[in-house]
């Protein structure tokens, strides 16, 4: 493969191909043996509308876990075609709604009204059950991962396998975020018929050293150097094993949450009237889509305002609108 090969391919059926060139995706549309389709990343490729080849070059993905940030690379044949860093929900605002939450329950128990009856014998997890806080940022994590298996044919996976010793060491809270769900993530690559290697963290570094790709000590930088040199060195290894230059970067930003719905509020209004925020949709429009406004703006929907929708802008503040002009379901991007 040469360089510029940045549109992802899908044939007739769903399945990835190898990526193209934006000339020859600009051809094969005017033919009309193409149609357009963008990934929930925003990036563009194409969908063939006839039978083709099936072969593909060698696809690999890296994947570097983190606390807050992670880097994803994708390299197909020589060419890193992406690169993603992904901002993880906050595990901190997640506890705290779900303390909030066992408070509002706990002291509606004490209330003459309807409620459901206490349930204390519900203390034992079936096999593979992870708390919610958690369950969280390994949701998170694969579906990062479904939309790269999506878009591009991998079928080698290298991934850093966080291990740390908690019984030397006590300071460990951060790595237990990361190790929890491990398995999980494992099954997610595997179903989709990849190979799996794991790497330890000072292998990454080592790699990272020998391709020759630097990394930075600001892990929150929307740079490519913060995380995803890490991954590009992992997808490499377990691929062309020689030196590729950084492809397309972009940076994902899943740490919105919207609010659902509160059991009670916690100061109760006046005449027991519930406030509408508590509800997960906008007339008939789920909370967090992507949306755009009349007046040309976007950002992420989360609410309603006197019979119009509320948004937050690209700046977190909330702004409001009589009509949206468009809706999507893809991912919040940043850059």
């Amino acid at each position: 493969m040469s360089a510029n090969h940045s549109v992802f391919v899908l044939s007739q059926d769903g399945k990835p191909l190898t990526p193209t060139t934006p000339v020859r995706a600009r051809k094969l549309l005017k033919a009309g043996v193409a149609q357009k389709v963008w990934s929930k990343f925003g990036t563009f490729g194409i969908q063939l509308l006839t039978s083709s080849r099936q072969e593909i070059s060698l696809t690999t993905a890296g994947v570097d876990h983190g606390t807050k940030y992670e880097g994803y690379a994708v390299v197909c044949g020589g060419e890193n075609v992406l690169a993603v860093k992904l901002d993880l929900p906050d595990k901190k605002q997640i506890v705290r709604k779900l303390e909030e939450r066992r408070t509002l329950r706990r002291a509606r128990r004490h209330r003459t009204c309807r409620r459901r009856p206490a349930r204390f014998d519900n203390r034992t997890r079936p096999n593979g059950w992870l708390a919610p806080s958690q369950a969280v940022i390994v949701g998170s994590r694969i579906k990062v991962l479904g939309e790269l298996f999506r878009c591009y044919p991998i079928t080698i996976v290298g991934l850093e396998d966080v291990r740390f010793n908690h019984s030397k060491h006590r300071w460990g809270a951060n790595f237990s975020t990361v190790e929890i769900g491990k398995a999980l993530i494992r099954q997610c690559i595997l179903a989709h018929g990849s190979q799996l290697y794991n790497f330890a963290g000072y292998d990454t570094k080592e790699l990272r050293e020998q391709y020759g790709y630097r990394k930075t000590k600001d892990k929150a930088a929307d740079r490519f150097e913060s995380h995803c040199s890490d991954a590009l060195a992992l997808a490499v290894e377990v691929g062309p094993k020689q030196r590729v230059e950084p492809g397309r970067f972009v940076v994902v930003d899943d740490t919105y949450r919207p609010v659902r719905r509160k059991l009670h509020d916690t100061q109760a209004a006046k005449g027991g009237v519930r406030a509408s925020y508590s509800r997960g949709t906008v007339f008939g429009l789920r909370k967090g889509l992507l949306v755009g406004a009349a007046n040309g703006k976007r950002g992420r929907l989360c609410g309603e305002y006197r019979g119009g929708y509320r948004y937050y802008d690209e700046h977190g503040k909330r702004q409001s609108t009589r009509r949206l002009t468009w809706v999507s379901s893809q991912f919040i991007r940043r850059g």
